[in-house]
This record gives C-alpha cells, sequence and structure tokens, in this order.
C-alpha cells in the first residue's frame, strides 16, 4: 500500500510540473508546467507499471489545490488542509503539512520546491518525443532519477520512468492528460458523507 502511494506521489509530482535550471531542458519544463499553470484545471489518468502495478489512477489539480484517486487510496489537498482515506481500512487522516512534509507526501509539493532542487539533463528520443532526466540534489524517497516523456505537439507529459537507488524501475503511462474548467474549492475537500470513514485522525 505505501509502495503504491509513493508511486502515485511521484508520478504527480512529474505530471503537474516542477522548477529546474538547466539549458533546454529547463526550458522544456518551463513550457509544461506554464501550460498547466496557465489552465483553470488540470485533469489526467495515468497506469502504474511496477512495484505492485499495474495500478490505474486519477488526479485534478488547480494552482497548489488537487484530488488524486487509486484502488488503494485517496487523497484531497485543498492548499492548506490534507485529507488521506484509506480504502482498505476505511481510515481518515488530517494533516497541515509544511514545505518538508508537502515533499515528502504531497504529490503537488514539486511546484513550491527550490528552484535548483534537481540536475536536468535532455535526452534524445529515437520516436521523436522530448525527454528529460530529472535528479534529485538531496535524497528524495529514494529516487535515483525521473525521465519525463513530453509530447512536442501539446507540451504535456505522456510517461514517466522512475528509477530508485535501490535498482527498482517503475514505468508509469499517462493515458490521457487535458486541461478542463475551473473547480469549486470543495472538490479539494474530504466529503464525510461520500466517503464515510471508521476512524479519522486529526494529526493537526
Amino acid at each position: 500500500m505505501k509502495k503504491i502511494f509513493a508511486l502515485t506521489v511521484l508520478l504527480a509530482m512529474v505530471v503537474f510540473g516542477a522548477h529546474a535550471a538547466g539549458d533546454n531542458a529547463a526550458a522544456l519544463l518551463a513550457k509544461v508546467k506554464s501550460k498547466i499553470a496557465s489552465s483553470p484545471s488540470v485533469e489526467a489518468t495515468f497506469t502504474i507499471n511496477g512495484g505492485e502495478g499495474p495500478v490505474q489512477g486519477s488526479a485534478t489539480m488547480a494552482g497548489e489545490k488537487y484530488f488524486m484517486t487509486t484502488p488503494v487510496l485517496t487523497v484531497w489537498y485543498d492548499g492548506r488542509t490534507q485529507w488521506t482515506f484509506l480504502k482498505s481500512s476505511n481510515e481518515v487522516s488530517i494533516t497541515e503539512p509544511e514545505v518538508a512534509d508537502l515533499m515528502a507526501s504531497n504529490p503537488f509539493a514539486i511546484l513550491s520546491a527550490p528552484a535548483d532542487s534537481y540536475k536536468l539533463r535532455m535526452l534524445s528520443d529515437s520516436e521523436g518525443r522530448k525527454r528529460v532526466e530529472l535528479t534529485p540534489k538531496s535524497p528524495l524517497a529514494g529516487i535515483e532519477n525521473i525521465v519525463l516523456f513530453i509530447k512536442p505537439a501539446t507540451s504535456l507529459p505522456a510517461a514517466i520512468v522512475v528509477r530508485f537507488d535501490d535498482g527498482r524501475r517503475v514505468d508509469v503511462v499517462i493515458d490521457n492528460i487535458s486541461t478542463g474548467a475551473s473547480k469549486p474549492i470543495s472538490a479539494f475537500r474530504y466529503d464525510a458523507k461520500r466517503f464515510p470513514a471508521q476512524e479519522v485522525i486529526d494529526l493537526r
């Protein structure tokens, strides 16, 4: 369960952009981020292959806010409070994560990460896609590097490959990603009526 959560976090971190420093790689990532940031919302469906996969999920983001769901868990973040609903135990945990906490658990925390968080490198691709390698400058969830595949026609992510420092590799296919309409704040907050929990753990 924790592995699936970690993999989902890694996916969303890359899907929804990254601050970066570098030449062509930085410009390409900035273009992806600008495309996403200029939309009222972004919606994506994805398939994780590797680890405990295949695991399918979906995510919606608007600014710092996000909603994400997989067969294992559902997460809401309204820019201040985060709710994590574990489906196996019907348990909800509530937190108000600090920046450091978000970097460890929030799939969109990369948007507020320092500009020098990653070393960037452009990679060639025989299929005409753009590839950028992101290597964390400091330990981050055991990640060795992340390779982001970008569709030049849309400037949106197409796939990622995550390599861990223990030798594991996870391939993620972004089945669909599109910009959408504005979402109400309620879309990013836990709804007890729709997701009744057996236990609520308030860690704020």
